[in-house]
């Protein structure tokens, strides 16, 4: 773990979203604690992203599957592509759905009302 995080702080270069990534798949394969790796794992990942001028993002609910599929690849086989890939979505994703909140495109949503 230690190796790990000197290696993710010696890093000098622009690519900030490929190296967080490199961080998550590394840190589940560590897989440090025995409950709550995936949600430490990406807080601390978007800690990273957030100190390096990167926008952090959500993997949400309906995505986890694939999120799951994609660190199965990478324990496999080390290829980050697919994580790096899913992760770019997800930021897209989170950062339209924030856009849409601020410009006011919000979905009505059911009232008390509805379920009285």
């Amino acid at each position: 773990m230690i190796q790990l995080i000197e290696e993710v702080n010696e890093y000098d270069g622009k690519e900030i979203l490929k190296v967080a990534t490199y961080f998550h798949a590394r840190f589940e394969y560590i897989h440090p604690f025995a409950d709550g790796n995936g949600r430490v794992g990406r807080t601390m990942m978007n800690y990273y992203l957030m100190t390096h001028n990167h926008l952090p993002f959500i993997v949400y609910n309906e995505d986890k599957k694939l999120y799951y599929e994609c660190l199965q690849k990478y324990d496999e086989t080390e290829d980050l592509n697919p994580l790096y890939k899913f992760f770019k979505y997800e930021t897209e994703k989170t950062w339209k759905k924030a856009l849409e909140l601020a410009n006011g495109e919000v979905r009505e949503r059911k009232g008390l009302e509805d379920y009285t």
